[in-house]
Parts: C-alpha cells; structure tokens; sequence
C-alpha cells in the first residue's frame, strides 16, 4: 500500500464502520473510533483504555475483519457506493427543471413531486 492510498483506505474503512459499527463489540467499537475517527495512536488508545498496544492491535484488527466481513455478505456500502452518484445526478437534473422557465404548471409541479422525492432518497444517505 502506498502512501497517498492511506485517507482512500482510512474513507474506506470509516464508511464500513457507519454502515456496521453498531455490529461491532463496544471495545471494538471504541478501539477503531479512536484510531480511524479520532487518530490516537496505538498507544495513547492502550493508555485511555488502560490496555496495551498489542491488545489494541488485535481488537481493531477484529474489528476490521468483522466489518470487511458483513459487507462481504451485505454489500450495502458497495450498494450505497452505486446509488450515490445516481442519487446526484437526478437531483441535479431537478435543479435544472425547476430553474428552467420553459416548463407549464403541471410539468413545474411534478418536478416539484419529484424533487421531493429525490431529497427524500438522499436523505436516506445522510
């Protein structure tokens, strides 16, 4: 792994952990919060958590594994990751509709509905 792929794998790993860090043990839980939220090093995590730095090591290691595991049989960041970009174009296409002066009443109203709809979905992802 190269350097400049590291914040690709920290957004990477962060993601997983939105999705699935509810599944995750509440040390586990703790563990990779403050490693990949919080940035503490192994050993200041080791001192909060009156652990060692090894013990830590193994807890988010498990804690990568397990959430590398529900995605693996959920895929739901793999989805989200598919959807997201869709989400926002048809949001931007509603945003050129309800600027666009072209439209009746009727037309304007049911980008309006739509419109609304979008944001509905996007909210889902926020």
């Amino acid at each position: 792994m190269h350097n400049n792929d590291l914040p690709a794998v920290v957004q990477h790993m962060n993601l997983l952990f939105d999705f699935y860090g509810s599944l995750l043990t509440d040390k586990q839980a703790a563990c990779f919060t403050m490693r990949y939220v919080h940035d503490y090093s192994l050993t200041e995590i080791a001192q909060e958590l009156g652990s060692t730095p090894q013990a830590i090591v193994d807890f988010i290691k498990r804690a990568i594994g397990s959430l590398e595991r529900y995605e693996k049989h959920l895929g739901l960041v793999t989805k989200f990751q598919k959807q997201q970009p869709l989400v926002d174009k048809i949001s931007n296409n509603i945003i050129e509709l309800e600027c666009s002066r072209n439209l009746s009443k009727s037309e304007m109203k049911a980008v309006t509905r739509i419109g609304s709809a979008a944001r509905e979905l996007e909210a889902l992802f926020d």
